[in-house]
């Protein structure tokens, strides 16, 4: 893998960077958000690390940055201080995964492989997925309902496209939080439901033909009501 290591704190940065070199992956370092979202923009990465302080504000501002503007690139931030609380939450705002600064290497891996998976399983040679008016350009990352543009965050964005991909089938709540989240033990149980709720607010409410249903113990499907 051709990976992208942000991370302020030299010794930290030079520790990571060697044990994932001898795993055979390449790997550039650099030192500050700014260099780095060059370096991101210059070429191309399979894995953005970022290691964050989360009680840094202008990381915080950056990392906000990364998530809205990185949709192509996984992100996986290291953190500090690193509790459930803080994990859950930058999963929430866009993070792909998350892991604490003192990770046992070994597990790093494993979530860095499995990061690899996930991106290469969602590969698609299509270009636009719709259902009635809303269309997703996969290409552009834009989403457009009766030809209106329609501004979703990361992982609204994910979370739609999953259920366009499978339109007309109902998805589970643990199937959803294993692919479009990928660490579903650490985050908040009513996730999905928020994550659903955004989506019908900004696809379903401004149209009177609703996409987006859920099905009672079962889970949510996105297909065109029987009654239009």
């Amino acid at each position: 893998m051709k990976l992208l290591l942000i991370d302020s704190e030299v010794s930290q940065a030079d520790w990571i960077r060697r044990r994932l070199e001898i795993e055979n992956n390449q790997v550039m370092v650099s030192p500050d958000w700014h260099t780095g979202w060059m370096m991101a923009h210059q070429s191309h990465y399979d894995i953005v690390l970022l290691a964050m302080n989360l009680q840094d504000s202008v990381q915080l501002s950056s990392f906000y940055l990364w998530a809205v503007e990185t949709h192509d690139v996984p992100l996986l931030l290291i953190i500090s201080p690193d509790t459930p609380a803080n994990k859950a939450w930058v999963l929430e705002s866009g993070a792909d995964d998350c892991v604490g600064n003192s990770v046992d290497i070994r597990e790093l891996m494993a979530r860095l492989y499995a990061l690899y998976r996930r991106k290469a399983g969602h590969f698609t040679t299509r270009s636009e997925l719709s259902i009635d008016d809303l269309n997703v350009n996969l290409s552009e990352k834009s989403v457009f309902r009766a030809g209106k543009r329609i501004n979703l965050l990361p992982r609204e964005y994910y979370l739609l496209v999953f259920l366009m991909e499978n339109k007309g089938r109902v998805i589970s709540k643990k199937e959803i939080l294993e692919t479009v989240w990928n660490a579903a033990d650490a985050i908040r149980p009513n996730t999905v439901e928020v994550y659903i709720n955004y989506l019908r607010n900004k696809i379903d409410r401004p149209s009177t033909t609703k996409l987006i249903h859920t099905v009672v113990g079962m889970g949510y499907v996105i297909r065109i009501p029987d009654d239009v």
